[in-house]
């Protein structure tokens, strides 16, 4: 009994022993501790890493769908807020877009008004022209004897009331364009920098100007189109512009018939055909005034940038219309002269309309400031010059200085 429990208890120590010995992996695995408290401490302790991991991903397991959410919803947040800007931009391009339109409206419209205002002072030009006539009052054609209706049956054109109403078109197609190329510029020049606004400054202290770029915008526009037009209309009484320049048709008839035929040609010129051919292919003389004309332009404002397309069309308009104008002030003859006034001079409401009137109605005009425009001796009539002038009281209307007169040109 002893040997069979001693033998039952060595089997149980064996048994226990082999354990001890020669482990089974699936046993080893299956004994691992997973109590953390009495006497399997140390057990615990051994197996920690596996307890750290599992906790570390259930942690992660159950932390996930939080950061899921979070994610999910910075998304939507996101998408929300490129939704908003995108709707944002949109609204602001079709704003934009309306503005513009409304600004090409404006532009035509006020392109179409100049027109409508250019014909209405032909027709009151000419209304006044029969009033002058009839009432036999003009001190020009008593003067010097010229009536237009004699002038037409000597004129060696034939249609001399063509020409003229022609002409008178022109002229104030020419100051419209000025204008035009004026406010161009202005635009263009807020881009320039000061410089610029210094060159204009010298360019106007011999008329005793100040300009202020920013209080009287406007101003500026009225100068700037001064020195424009002082630019255009110099050397107008020569041939083509050009200093000393020699005829190069003797005969006044076929030199009369030559300018009204170029003018016929020129007239109907486009911004579009002188991009695509360029000016030299419909006018060999036009082409240098333009040139011309540009030099004196860019080296009076010291200017050193490429000008932008429109500015160019600007400066289109505003030379073929001045150059319209000489060929029809040279097809009759004798030609038609231009009168120009220089500063100090006292006002001739006859020859001179102010620019100003209507800014200062309460005051008298007594003294050119500085011409805007110049005028034009149509026979026994005259296309008046532009100025703006200075202004005092009635009372001080007699303390203006001496009259120069007009500057006439040969």
């Amino acid at each position: 009994m002893k040997r069979h429990e001693s033998s039952e208890n060595c089997g149980e120590d064996g048994s226990v022993s082999c354990n001890k010995c020669r482990p089974h992996s699936r046993e080893k695995i299956s004994v691992v501790p997973l109590d953390n408290n009495g006497l399997n401490k140390h057990s615990s302790f051994i197996a920690s890493p596996n307890g750290l991991f599992k906790s570390i991903f259930s942690s992660l397991t159950r932390k996930s769908p939080k950061s899921t959410d979070i994610s999910t919803a910075r998304e939507e947040h996101y998408r929300i807020a490129v939704a908003e800007l995108s709707h944002k931009l949109i609204q602001a391009t079709r704003k934009r877009d309306e503005a513009l339109l409304e600004a090409s409206r404006l532009k035509y419209s006020m392109t179409e008004l100049e027109k409508k205002l250019n014909k209405l002072e032909v027709y009151c030009h000419n209304l006044k022209s029969g009033l002058d006539q009839c009432n036999s009052k003009s001190p020009y054609r008593a003067g010097k004897g010229f009536d237009i209706h004699h002038h037409q049956q000597n004129s060696v054109m034939g249609c001399s009331d063509k020409v003229i109403e022609q002409l008178l078109v022109s002229v104030s197609e020419a100051r419209s364009s000025v204008r035009l190329l004026s406010r161009s510029l202005t635009m263009q020049l807020r881009h320039m920098g000061v410089r610029v606004y210094e060159r204009i400054s010298v360019l106007l202290q011999p008329y005793d100007i100040k300009i202020s770029f920013s209080k009287n915008p406007k101003s500026v526009l009225f100068y700037l189109e001064a020195l424009l037009n002082k630019a255009f209309f110099e050397d107008f009484e020569t041939v083509g512009f050009q200093k000393s320049s020699t005829n190069q048709i003797l005969n006044p008839i076929d030199r009369c018939e030559a300018n009204y035929a170029s003018f016929n040609v020129l007239k109907e010129l486009t911004w579009d055909e002188v991009l695509n051919k360029g000016t030299r292919h419909f006018s060999e003389e036009f082409s240098k005034f333009c040139d011309w004309k540009m030099n004196e332009i860019v080296a009076m404002l010291g200017w050193n940038r490429a000008w932008p397309e429109p500015l160019l069309q600007a400066f289109f308009g505003a030379s073929k219309s001045v150059w319209l104008v000489h060929l029809l002030a040279n097809s009759v003859h004798p030609g038609l002269p231009i009168f120009r006034v220089d500063k100090c001079v006292r006002f001739d409401s006859v020859y001179m309309e102010d620019m100003g009137g209507d800014r200062a109605k309460k005051l008298v005009p007594t003294m050119v400031r500085i011409m805007v425009a110049p005028g034009f001796y149509v026979y026994g009539n005259v296309v008046k010059c532009k100025v703006l002038c200075r202004y005092y009281n009635n009372n001080n209307i007699n303390n203006v200085g001496d009259e120069k007169g007009l500057t006439l040109s040969p």
